[in-house]
């Protein structure tokens, strides 16, 4: 009787290729979690992308409003100048180009501000300018009012009749989440030739 010996040459194999068939596994598994992260990113992304799309928007439409009331206001401004060009015509003899005056501020105004009323005050010889502005996020309170006077100031035409510029009062006003700031600026008009000989005398 012959006594055989059984060897599993397979056996080996059979090893490495459950090796070999786990690595795969374990690469298709790190694949299909990069596929499915990126995908996912992707998702987030996209709603996150779009969520800033709409706030964008919403600030937008927010901005139109607010430029729309500014210019409502400001129609109102230009009825009420009106009204004070007609009270300013009995200083014509004073040869105060009122007109001229009004226009270079109507071009010094930026387009985020509007003039909302004019005053002159006989007795001090001062003109009180009322208006309106947007206050941007990266802006100070009162930063467009102050850049408005510097404005003023470094325009020589007008500087020239209103030596004296200053800062009044002002007040911040919130409008549909947008900051809005009411000023008044103070201009004193530069004293006359006659009444400088008057006071020598």
């Amino acid at each position: 009787m012959k006594n055989f010996i059984k060897i599993n040459l397979n056996k080996t194999d059979s090893k490495e290729a459950r090796t070999q068939r786990w690595k795969e596994r374990a690469r298709w598994t790190i694949f299909s979690v990069i596929i499915l992260s990126l995908f996912t990113s992707n998702i987030i992304i996209y709603f996150i992308g779009s969520g800033y799309s709409g706030l964008i928007v919403q600030k937008k439409n927010e901005i139109t409003d607010v430029k729309k009331q500014i210019q409502d206001l400001q129609a109102k401004g230009k009825n009420l100048s009106k009204q004070d060009i007609m009270s300013f015509a009995d200083l014509e003899s004073g040869r105060t180009l009122w007109a001229k005056n009004f226009e270079l501020l109507g071009k010094m105004t930026p387009d985020d501000m509007a003039l909302t009323g004019l005053k002159f005050n006989k007795r001090n010889k001062k003109l009180y300018i009322e208006g309106i502005s947007v206050v941007y996020k990266d802006e100070e309170e009162y930063e467009v009012v102050h850049d408005y006077i510097n404005r003023m100031k470094r325009n020589s035409e007008f500087s020239n009749k209103f030596p004296k510029i200053k800062f009044r009062q002002g007040s911040l006003k919130k409008v549909r989440g947008q900051e809005i700031v009411h000023f008044e600026v103070e201009a004193a008009i530069k004293p006359s030739s006659k009444k400088k000989r008057n006071k020598r005398s």
